[in-house]
């Protein structure tokens, strides 16, 4: 496609191999003649052609003609033209004889004619016109002359017409291109008139032999008298160009433009001109004149000399277009020249400078070329005497001639072709004179070859450069040397000339060569790899040891292992024993220092393992066998295992050349089957610890790479690993086995050490080889267990194999080893090993069943340590951390500590982080005792002392609570380390600083608000949840304002797959039972733990809003049995009271539920309760409101209206039918008669508390509020009288008035009271009911109670009509007690408590009490929500002693009182006995381990309630 160098703007180089369409279009042409000359390609996008067009298909064909006739039959069909390329193609085979001049008319430029037309012709020296040698295109048929085109009325044409002339190489010589110009006419009668009025030409053939040059020919244009005939020898005799011209007009001293020239009919014309262009494409003719005389040596054989040397100086191009006849002319000279010693030495210098030409690579492609003709075309049978002749002369001078050292370095270049050509001579002679002379070339041959050993011992530098040529090159002569040399022969001078090269003396040069030698046909035969391989591989071996040359070696290396696999060299086994015996361990030796991210590591292990691939039983034996010593056998051990222990560790492979990684597996297992009887059977017995030792770890890191992991691989690819390879695991694992089981006296030394290792091992889940090695655990304990101690008794337990399995159990299982099959399979093996032990039974079994909950543990840890749910992490990971503290594992325990401190931190739980840290520091002690390894922390690297790391903890901790908003907690550990630095350490900087940070947590308490977090009951009910949720209940701790709907979105996002029950119901067996997920979730209140430092004393709210909603462990929720009935006395509630195993906050935010009690609350204690709630609603506003005035007044506000003025369910009077007289005679019972007197004192108690807040009310309310004051004022009052019309109650008060009225206390029962009327001392002492009721009191103790007075027993002094009670409630101004009015009756029924009650500070405000419905802000009704109960569900032991009384008081102080609190005390194990009573101590951080001594009581200050003593 060459000849064709751009197709309508396509070149042919972008085209595509497999064709490509291209639309030519057609273009007509109309009009002006000069559009003759342009015939141009349009291409279609450009042009609207309108349909008129063909496509054209391209493809290029690769290779000559003849092999594209039979690679492309189906293309090449018929006569195909075939156009040659303007030029030499890039090879120029023997036999392509060509002969063309490719002549170009470019332009002319004429004065007396216009429409010219140039006639071209070849004619020989007498004129006669050469027939058919001229194309006008490829396919085209030879014509004899070649017409132009002609332009219209133009006098300088241009034409650039290209046509093609082949004239036969006999004819060249005296041929020239004659050009005729005609003048044309539109008029055909006047154009045949028209005759030729000038012509020129050109020779072909310069005066010098030299063919026509390549350029443009400016040629001189004759006039011609067209009546006259003109003669060849007339035009021929004048110049033809214009340089001819100019020359002529030199010689003759005249300018040109003045010369003239007349000879016969023609006259120069010095205006007009006519230039052309010629491109000559011959292999017989040049343009070089010393190259012609090379060829015609014989016509001039006295310049036969200077030719030779002006060879050397041709431009290279020319000299490979003749490559064939210039070599035919030097062998001609070398054969016939009888001078020897004059033209010997010149061929072979020309010889060389061509073979050097072709091994250039600009002429590289002529190599084929040379080849062809040295064996097809190379005649001389002679010549190989003398070439051998010649080149001994000159590597004989290599060191005395200095002047010949370039010469010999081309020379030593040019070995390949120079014995090439001897050899073909000699075999040429050979066959025409049946061999004779054989013993003589040999020799010859032989002496040429020694000569250049002798070379290579020459230290001087002027012979460098030869000794690396000849160490490049000599190797290319090997394969043509073995047709007429013995190879074993050869064999021996090759190795001379190898080890001849000095020491350190062009070693990269001598690898090079080696490499080639390893590549040559000679080292296919056995005989002569056993003369050349110790040469080479002692080579190898040096250089290894020096590390020096590695990429080389290793490369030589290989190729001779590959090599030796092949079965077309013969028997191998004497070479791999010299290979293993020379090189193997010093291939070991450079392996283990090198980087494993080099780029030939790969290679070096490639070859490691092709030699011990290729190594039989015998060469094991042989090989160990080698060792002089025991010491040289141990350390080449070692150094093998360690090498196939890194190897195997750190693939230097990548993960996908599986192939490659498992062959070198199998080799390496196939070592080690024989390094494993070397060790047992040589070094047993003196034992050898440490190779043992590394044999057990070399084998079982083996066994447990990733590539033997066929569970991970699919089926087909497992398949055909098996298929080819088995299960290397398996066999790996038996003979660990073996190994062990034949240590003997010797396994003591291996435990804990080999624990480790082989529980790796174990849990890799192929079963046959869990079944083999687990055994190996028993035998294990077994030898720790019999070990004779100090005393010489035996140990009798196995700390350190217990110690060891379970900590690498834990790392094992974590990084995905492991399974429940595992779990099983190991319980059942040790514990059937176990069990049949007389001695080891009962400690075995306790351990195996040690670890099967240890395995549980773990797996269920790893199930989730990836999943997206970190609080089922956390969840896991506390049953981890509470398995280690109850098995005493502290460095485990410890470690989990951290993990879920962050777990916690990531979820910012900065209040469990702080629970969860407080478990570390719990572990330290404030002294100065070093820390030991397992309490050493990483996150505090400088802390090297128990005090140091305690105090940092507690630091880290005391941020973690104020994050939290914790404060109270975060105060008990500023007061401890407080008492440190006072106490101990005497740092009073550090001192000042802690005090600070808690006066700051003091303030906060009191100025903060904190948002009051919500409890949730969460039950996951079915077997689709995981184990450690499975239908089980939790108690969740709400995040910061979290209500229910919200939590329960966050737990349904947690498991989508869940489906949330509707009813707080009991789950059935179908539930409990199915595979699916079921989820039940309810709001629950927190039940308040009495706090005894709270006892008779004014707390104020912000202090006790703390204690209700955190440190508790019992919470409640209510729910109706019955949701149809509106009827008040059918309201009975479903209370269940629940203990979960810790505290909430702690270390986690959610707990299980560890036990619960459930019992019904009658629509009476019901009623009770909500009359409770709302009147601790109004207890706590007014007292909050009365402390501090610049409180907002809305919330108080809304309150008392809910109350005075109930917008829904009626307020009090919905409880009227338990007040009626109808109510006590149908329940007769003493439990219902006091719940109905509770009932009416809780009634009573709201009347005084609702008039107190009105009155607080009325003198903070703005006058904008003064309606509404009216308002709430006038409900009171109607309030009342309802309750003495309705209800039966007559209270009798003074009057409200928001004008200076005088409050005063009043005593109530808030909604956490219990309704005994002892009081307990502690909240272990509370006791527990079924059902809540009062109980009356014996002793005849007086309780005043605002203005009623009970007695017990007594009957009520009400008017037997109306049986109404009557209260007073006339106060008295000077001392606050309370007087008769005369016209009320008096109550004279006595409340006798058994202990006096307890301060309403002292009971949850916010919660509803035992038994009560919690209410809403805008009433009192029972339809509200879940309630709390502070009572406890579970008996307790009442106290040995009751606590003192507190004084006599008009009004009971139960008032919230700001203030200044004792700062609280640390916090108790909770008391609740449940269940679970041989449950370890749990590690939830409880507070201080001792109890700091209480502080003096502060001086109380005056109630914000005038209170008068009775």
């Amino acid at each position: 496609m060459k000849q064709v160098n751009m197709i309508h703007g396509i070149n042919a180089k972008e085209v595509s191999h497999k064709g490509q369409g291209l639309w030519v279009s057609l273009k007509v042409l109309l009009g002006d003649m000069k559009q003759v000359n342009m015939i141009h390609g349009i291409n279609a996008k450009e042009v609207s052609h309108k349909g008129q067009g063909l496509w054209v298909s391209l493809k290029v064909l690769l290779g000559d003609m003849k092999q594209i006739r039979q690679d492309y039959r189906h293309v090449v069909l018929g006569n195909i033209a075939i156009a040659r390329k303007m030029g030499f193609p890039e090879v120029i085979l023997p036999g392509d004889v060509r002969n063309d001049i490719y002549v170009t008319i470019m332009q002319g430029e004429f004065t007396s004619d216009k429409n010219v037309e140039v006639t071209m012709s070849v004619c020989n020296e007498q004129g006669q016109v050469l027939q058919n040698v001229i194309s006008q295109g490829a396919g085209g048929e030879m014509t004899s002359q070649y017409k132009s085109v002609i332009y219209y009325h133009e006098d300088k044409p241009k034409w650039f017409e290209t046509v093609k002339v082949a004239v036969p190489i006999e004819a060249f010589y005296g041929s020239h291109l004659k050009f005729s110009f005609r003048h044309r006419s539109t008029t055909e009668v006047k154009d045949r008139s028209e005759k030729v009025y000038a012509i020129t030409f050109i020779k072909l053939m310069n005066d010098d032999g030299t063919t026509l040059t390549d350029t443009i020919h400016d040629l001189c244009v004759y006039k011609m008298d067209a009546k006259k005939h003109e003669e060849a020898q007339t035009y021929l005799a004048q110049p033809s160009a214009r340089r001819d011209l100019e020359r002529r007009a030199s010689q003759a001293g005249m300018q040109v433009n003045k010369m003239s020239i007349q000879t016969g009919p023609l006259s120069l014309s010095h205006r007009d001109s006519f230039q052309i262009s010629t491109l000559v494409c011959s292999t017989k003719l040049t343009h070089n004149v010393d190259l012609m005389g090379l060829l015609k040596w014989r016509e001039n054989p006295h310049e036969l000399k200077d030719h030779l040397l002006a060879l050397m100086k041709v431009d290279g191009e020319e000299v490979v277009k003749f490559l064939v006849d210039v070599l035919d002319a030097l062998f001609s000279i070398l054969m016939q020249n009888s001078d020897s010693d004059v033209y010997d030495n010149l061929v072979f210098d020309a010889l060389i400078y061509i073979i050097g030409l072709i091994s250039d690579r600009k002429y590289h492609q002529f190599r084929p070329v040379l080849e062809v003709y040295i064996e097809e075309n190379f005649s001389a049978t002679l010549a190989y005497n003398k070439l051998m002749v010649v080149l001994k002369s000159y590597i004989d001078g290599a060191e005395e001639r200095a002047g010949q050292q370039e010469t010999l370095y081309k020379a030593t270049k040019s070995l390949e072709y120079i014995f090439k050509f001897i050899i073909r001579s000699r075999v040429l002679f050979s066959v025409l004179n049946e061999g004779r002379g054989k013993q003589q070339f040999e020799i010859s041959l032989k002496q040429v070859l020694q000569a250049l050993n002798i070379m290579m011992m020459y230290t001087s530098d002027n012979t460098l450069t030869v000794q690396g040529a000849a160490l490049k090159y000599l190797p290319s002569t090997i394969e043509d040397i073995l047709s007429v040399f013995n190879a074993r022969e050869l064999s021996f001078l090759l190795v001379d000339f190898v080890n001849n090269v000095p020491r350190d003396r062009l070693t990269r040069q001598k690898m090079t060569c080696i490499s080639d030698i390893v590549h040559s046909k000679l080292f296919n035969f056995p005989e002569c790899r056993q003369l050349l391989l110790p040469m080479i591989l002692s080579h190898i071996k040096v250089l290894l040891e020096k590390a020096d040359e590695l990429e080389d070696c290793v490369k030589i290396s290989s190729d001779i292992m590959e090599t030796l696999t092949r079965n077309d060299v013969g028997p191998v086994d004497i070479d791999i024993t010299a290979v293993t015996l020379s090189i193997l361990r010093t291939v070991i030796q450079t392996v283990i220092p090198m980087d494993r991210t080099s780029n030939i590591i790969g290679t070096y292990v490639a070859l490691l393992t092709a030699i011990l691939r290729q190594m039989s039983e015998y060469h094991y034996i042989q090989y160990i066998n080698h060792f002089p010593t025991k010491i040289d056998l141990t350390d080449f051990l070692m150094e093998i295992l360690m090498v196939f222990r890194d190897l195997v560790s750190k693939n230097v492979y990548p993960s996908d050349w599986n192939e490659m990684i498992m062959l070198q597996n199998s080799v390496f297992l196939k070592a080690l089957r024989y390094f494993s009887h070397t060790i047992r059977d040589v070094f047993s017995n003196p034992f050898e610890y440490q190779l043992w030792n590394n044999f057990f770890h070399c084998a079982i890191s083996f066994l447990t790479q990733d590539p033997l992991q066929l569970e991970n691989f699919s089926s087909a690819k497992r398949n055909k690993i098996i298929s080819r390879y088995k299960d290397m695991r398996r066999e790996t694992g038996f003979e660990i086995r073996s190994m062990w089981f034949n240590l003997g006296q010797h396994k003591v030394q291996f435990i804990p050490g080999l624990v480790g290792p082989i529980l790796e091992m174990t849990l890799l889940p192929e079963t046959e080889l869990r079944r083999a090695t687990i055994p190996i655990f028993f035998d294990m304990m077994h030898c720790e267990f019999s070990l004779m101690g100090p005393q010489g008794r035996p140990k009798q337990c196995f700390p350190e194999v217990e110690n060891a399995i379970i900590t690498q159990l834990d790392a094992l299982v974590e990084g995905g080893r492991g399974d429940e099959k595992y779990k099983d399979l190991f319980y059942e093996i040790i514990y059937n090993h176990c069990k049949e032990h007389s001695y080891l039974r009962d400690q075995g079994i306790n351990f195996v069943e040690t670890v099967q909950k240890l395995l549980q543990h773990l797996l269920e840890y790893r199930t989730i340590i990836n999943d997206e749910n970190k609080e089922n992490r956390m969840s896991c990971t506390v049953n981890l951390l509470n398995f280690y503290h109850d098995i005493s594992r502290q460095e485990m325990y410890i470690r989990y500590l951290h993990k879920l401190c962050d777990l916690q931190l990531d979820c910012d739980n900065y209040t469990e982080a702080a629970y969860t840290l407080m478990l570390y520091a719990k572990l330290l002690y404030w002294s100065d005792e070093p820390l030991t390894p397992v309490l050493q922390s990483d996150k505090y690297p400088n802390a090297q002392t128990h005090r140091e790391l305690k105090e940092r903890l507690y630091y880290d901790i005391i941020v973690y609570f104020d994050k939290g908003k914790m404060w109270e907690k975060g105060i008990e550990l500023c007061k401890e380390l407080a008492q440190l630095y006072e106490n101990e350490t005497f740092d009073y900087i550090s001192l000042a600083a802690i005090l600070n940070r808690e006066a700051d947590f003091y303030s906060r308490i009191m100025r903060q608000m904190r948002p009051e977090p919500e409890y949730f009951r969460v039950g996951y009910y079915g077997k689709g949840f995981p184990s450690f949720l499975r239908n089980k209940a939790f108690v969740y701790r709400g995040k910061e304002y979290e209500r229910l709907s919200d939590f329960t979105c966050r737990l349904q996002n947690q498991f989508p797959n869940a489906q949330l029950l509707k009813t707080l119901s009991p789950p059935g067996e179908d539930i409990i039972d199915s595979d699916n997920q079921f989820l039940q979730i309810n709001a629950v209140s927190p039940l308040f733990d009495d706090k005894r430092k709270f006892l008779d004393k004014n707390v104020s709210e912000q202090i006790l809003k703390y204690y209700k909603v955190n440190e508790v462990q019992q919470f409640s929720f209510t729910r109706r049995l019955d949701d149809h009935s509106h009827d008040i006395t059918k309201m009975w509630l479903e209370r269940t009271n629940l203990v979960i195993s810790y505290p909430l906050p702690g270390i986690l935010r959610w707990f299980l539920v560890a036990s619960s009690h459930t019992y019904e609350v009658s629509p009476l204690e019901n009623a009770i309760e909500t009359i409770q709630a709302a009147n601790h609603k109004l207890q706590t506003l007014t007292a909050l409101h009365s402390i501090d005035p610049a409180l907002r007044i809305d919330p108080l506000s809304l309150v008392v209206n809910g109350v005075v003025d109930p917008a829904v369910n009626g307020g009090i009077s919905q409880y009227k039918v338990f007040y009626s007289d109808e109510y006590e005679p149908k329940h007769p019972k003493k439990k219902s008669i006091e719940l109905v007197k509770k009932l009416k004192e809780c009634t009573i108690t709201q009347v005084f508390l609702i008039e107190k807040a009105i009155a607080v009310h009325g003198k903070k309310a703005p006058e904008s509020l003064r309606p509404f004051q009216d308002h709430m004022e006038m409900r009171f009052k109607q309030m009342k009288e309802l309750m003495d019309t309705e209800l039966g109650l007559t209270i009798s008060t003074p009057g409200v008035s928001s004008q200076g009225a005088k409050v005063k206390r009043i005593q109530t029962m808030p909604p956490g009271a219990n309704l005994h009327l002892q009081m307990p001392e502690t909240r272990n002492s509370r006791p527990s009911r079924r059902h809540t009721q009062l109980q009356p009191n014996k002793q005849n103790t007086v309780v005043k109670t605002q203005s009623v007075y009970v007695r017990p027993n007594s009957p009520s002094k009400a008017s037997p009509a109306k049986n109404k009670t009557v209260v007073n409630n006339k106060r008295s101004a000077g001392s606050g007690d309370l007087t008769e009015s005369a016209p009320l009756i008096e109550l004279n029924e006595q409340l006798t408590p058994m202990r006096p009650r307890r301060p309403d500070s002292n009971k949850p405000g916010s919660r509803p009490s035992s038994g009560h419905v919690k209410l809403t802000d805008k009433t009192m009704s029972v339809a509200s929500t879940t309630s709390s109960d502070s009572a406890g569900s579970i008996p307790t032991p009442p106290p040995e002693e009751p606590p003192p009384l507190p004084q006599k008081q008009v009004y009971a102080d139960y008032t919230n009182l700001e203030g200044d609190a004792p700062p609280p005390l640390p916090h108790r194990k909770h008391p609740v006995q449940t269940d679970h009573k041989d449950k370890p101590q749990p590690p939830i951080p409880m507070g201080a381990q001792k109890t700091p001594p209480t502080p003096p009581r502060k001086p109380s200050r005056p109630s914000i309630f005038n209170v008068s003593k009775s």
